[in-house]
């Protein structure tokens, strides 16, 4: 993506990361530029969106890594990984537009790379003790999708204080699943 893209894209995410409804031309004033560039760029508000989903799998790869490269415990890579995305604005969208969270075709679709990330992370946290053996690694997987979703729910909607988010996110998956 070249500038103008990528400032439409990331002005995007926040506007809409506000208001889901928000037109291509309210995106447009707050990235100060006209409607007709936005859609010269995108086509439509689904190719938009699109970009704006690969966007944040590109920020949760990143997010992802970093806890990796960070920390050498699984768990404490875990913490990090949930903290950090649970903080996230704009996150939401990536649950919004691709609602259900179906299997992900390695060719095709970059968030293969996050599930298979997270696999592997949940037979490492497996191997080193940290999860509750009777807890199947797709029962945790998707517990750390509900967890996100509900962090970024609530950071969206305003009903929980945003610093307390990510804290929050780590105790509800650590108490529920964690041995």
């Amino acid at each position: 993506m070249n500038k103008t893209q990528t400032n439409i894209v990331n002005v995007a995410i926040d506007v809409l990361s506000k208001d889901e409804s928000a037109s291509m031309e309210t995106i447009a004033e707050q990235a100060s530029v006209s409607r007709m560039t936005i859609h010269r760029y995108f086509k439509n508000r689904e190719r938009l969106f699109s970009s704006i989903h690969d966007v944040l799998i590109e920020r949760t790869l990143v997010i992802f890594n970093e806890s990796i490269d960070r920390f050498e415990d699984p768990l404490e890579q875990m913490e990090s990984i949930i903290k950090t995305n649970a903080g996230k604005q704009g996150f939401h969208l990536l649950f919004r537009e691709h609602g259900h969270h179906e299997e992900h075709d390695p060719e095709t679709c970059k968030f293969s790379k996050v599930n298979e990330g997270l696999y592997k992370l949940i037979g490492r946290m497996r191997e080193a003790g940290h999860i509750d053996s009777s807890m199947p690694d797709a029962w945790v997987f998707h517990m750390y999708d509900g967890v996100l979703l509900t962090a970024w729910e609530t950071l969206h909607n305003g009903t929980v204080a945003p610093r307390e988010i990510p804290e929050l996110a780590w105790r509800t998956f650590k108490k529920g699943l964690l041995s």
